[in-house]
């Protein structure tokens, strides 16, 4: 479940997942509709590998190559498949294709993801993440 956030000058994003796997995948859909209104087709695929020190600094870093592939190639993220995650790695491809004006909208320039209230905790039989976008 992604539920956005008020906040005084960016966009806050939380998410709820069941699994630890399934958080990363909803952070990209959720930082994908701030991109563009419309929705990207899995037509070609980035890897990702990530290791950070920690499951938030994970989040950082997968919204800076989203960010990064978005203003570079143009390419809208439809979705992440998250072939393995752990505490300090994430790898998986992510799908989608180049921005395509015919039927999608830029939605929101997004300029970083921030520290801000950053969090991803264990809630028990859920996990959450918190990220906040410098828009």
């Amino acid at each position: 479940m992604i539920h956005w956030l008020d906040h005084t000058a960016d966009v806050s994003l939380e998410i709820t997942c069941d699994r630890y796997e399934d958080l990363f995948a909803a952070f990209v859909s959720g930082l994908a509709s701030l991109l563009i209104s419309g929705n990207a087709k899995p037509r070609e695929a980035r890897d990702v590998a990530l290791k950070e020190p920690a499951p938030a600094d994970l989040l950082v870093a997968l919204g800076r190559r989203v960010l990064a592939l978005f203003e570079t190639e143009r390419f809208v993220p439809a979705r992440l498949q998250v072939r393995s995650a752990g505490p300090a790695h994430l790898f998986g491809r992510l799908l989608g294709e180049p921005y395509d004006p015919a039927r999608m909208d830029y939605h929101l320039e997004v300029k970083g993801v921030t520290y801000h209230d950053l969090e991803v905790v264990n809630q028990g039989s859920a996990w959450r993440g918190r990220v906040t976008f410098d828009v």
